[in-house]
């Protein structure tokens, strides 16, 4: 299969996901959680580390915007499992999308940059999230945690190729 082919069903198959993820959140929660893991799994063990590594770097983040009362998740925990699947299998497709993608990792970055805060407001539209400042505010802080964790990952991943 041609590389852009395989690019572009990732990233058809991780919007379904979120979608779904996003609209239902609990209740599938362990079909969530599975299908993660099984994408996870099936990278390369060197990959697998790296997507792990990204996975918890990303729910680290969104675990401080809540104790720093930028966002809500609108549950009783700090962070829902419906994120920690969703980090997880973004993490997992990202990572295989960094080996797979002739596009330099600075421009990853700077798409995730943008796309990784749009997937919020998306989320607040859709009841998933609360934001507990101005949508302005909120996407303003995000932006750059985003920048800088993408560009952390590629870094480190740049190191391994």
């Amino acid at each position: 299969m041609k590389r852009y082919v395989q690019v572009f069903l990732m990233a058809v198959a991780f919007d379904l996901y979120w979608t779904l993820v996003v609209l239902f959140r609990e209740r599938g929660l362990f079909l969530w959680l599975g299908l993660a893991i099984l994408a996870c799994i099936m990278l390369s063990p060197a990959h697998r580390l790296y997507a792990v590594l990204l996975a918890v770097a990303g729910c680290t983040l969104d675990a401080f915007w809540v104790l720093t009362g930028l966002i809500d998740f609108n549950g009783d925990g700090l962070l829902p499992l419906w994120m920690v699947a969703l980090w997880l299998m973004f993490a997992t497709v990202w990572t295989g999308l960094t080996c797979t993608a002739t596009i330099p990792g600075w421009i990853l970055a700077l798409l995730a940059t943008v796309g990784g805060p749009v997937a919020y407001v998306i989320g607040h539209h859709l009841g998933a999230i609360t934001f507990l400042e101005p949508s302005v505010i909120v996407v303003s802080v995000m932006s750059p945690g985003w920048l800088v964790l993408m560009l952390f990952f590629h870094m480190l991943m740049g190191k391994r190729q």
